[in-house]
């Protein structure tokens, strides 16, 4: 009877076991034969997710192999006293300075400690770096990589490749990316080979400062060919913008 009463225990044990998973039902007290899937996909699921950062990750990665601007830096935290005679000799001893463009205050033209140097080549542009973190008056001065973001990208399409077509009987260029304290003997010495009849400067209204830009208008066609294929010449260390002047016919 012991031996019995061993075989009927051992056999209902299984079967409490299979009971005890059967109480998992849907809505309409079916059993749910796929219950054990679901783990399955969530598993799947959770080792797909860290996929997406990592590709993002990979793309940015990517983009940035090319987002910087050839050869330039960007130089900040200088005092605002520093002139700009100062960070040319400064930038200098590592190569030849291209073009070297200061930021200003819109409001009185004063440096705002923030520079823009451009070398003629980029390995030149990587040794400067070596200035990051140099000392200027009370200020620790930061050397950057100059990144090109998308609005800068359409904004070098549009204002340095696509050029305005020439009107009829056009006499006058725009003349943009001017220094802020440029005179007009200054221009009248870069477009010494032409004939200038005048020099028209943007100002601002409200301040009486120059808006970077202005007006030349020659006496003669040949005059303004010789301006216009002076265009992105450097003048006060910045590139100029020269293209033909659009005439409003209001």
């Amino acid at each position: 009877m012991a031996a019995e009463d061993q075989i009927p225990r051992a056999q209902a044990n299984p079967e409490k076991t299979k009971k005890r998973k059967k109480p998992k039902k849907d809505k309409w007290g079916q059993p749910i034969a796929a219950a054990a899937d679901e783990p399955a996909v969530e598993q799947v699921q959770e080792q797909e997710a860290p996929e997406e950062p990592v590709a993002a990750a990979a793309a940015e990665v990517g983009e940035g192999a090319e987002s910087y601007e050839r050869g330039k830096v960007v130089a900040s935290g200088m005092p605002y006293t520093t002139t700009e005679e100062e960070i040319r000799e400064l930038f200098d001893q590592f190569g030849p300075i291209r073009s070297l463009q200061l930021s200003r205050f819109p409001d009185s033209g004063n440096f705002r400690g923030l520079a823009f140097v451009t070398f003629e080549s980029d390995e030149v542009a990587v040794k400067s770096l070596e200035l990051d973190g140099y000392k200027i008056g009370n200020r620790f001065m930061r050397v950057e990589r100059c990144r090109i973001t998308a609005s800068s990208k359409r904004q070098k399409k549009t204002e340095f490749e696509s050029d305005p077509e020439k009107p009829d009987g056009c006499l006058s260029a725009y003349v943009g990316n001017l220094s802020w304290n440029i005179t007009e003997k200054d221009l009248r010495d870069f477009f010494k080979s032409s004939r200038i009849a005048s020099i028209r400067f943007a100002i601002d209204k409200r301040t009486g400062d120059s808006r970077g830009f202005c007006h030349v208008d020659f006496e003669d066609d040949e005059s303004l060919e010789k301006a216009v294929g002076m265009n992105q010449s450097e003048l006060r260390g910045r590139p100029v913008k020269i293209a033909y002047a659009i005439i409003n016919r209001a």
